[in-house]
């Protein structure tokens, strides 16, 4: 990927976290926050809208757990590279 930016998008119930996280993403050189997210039903919802490179996923959401989400993203998008935060 040399000479193009990653694309993340983020998973994370917790606020601060995930704005944190958002912020590092688009002031750090090279990548870019597609989305952040509350909850893993948002996530696969709008990860559709602009497919990310990598998702930074929390394990423990309200309603649908990281976990299974997982699967469904790994399932839907093959490509897409997850990181368990």
């Amino acid at each position: 990927m040399v000479g193009s930016t990653i694309r993340a998008a983020i998973v994370e119930d917790q606020h601060e976290i995930r704005e944190g996280l958002a912020t590092l993403t688009n002031r750090t050189s090279g990548y870019r926050c597609t989305g952040s997210f509350r909850t893993m039903e948002e996530a696969l919802e709008g990860i559709k809208l602009e497919v990310p490179d990598i998702a930074l996923c929390d394990l423990g959401l309200p309603g649908m757990s990281g976990i299974e989400g997982i699967r469904i993203l790994k399932d839907r998008y093959p490509e897409l590279q997850l990181l368990v935060l």
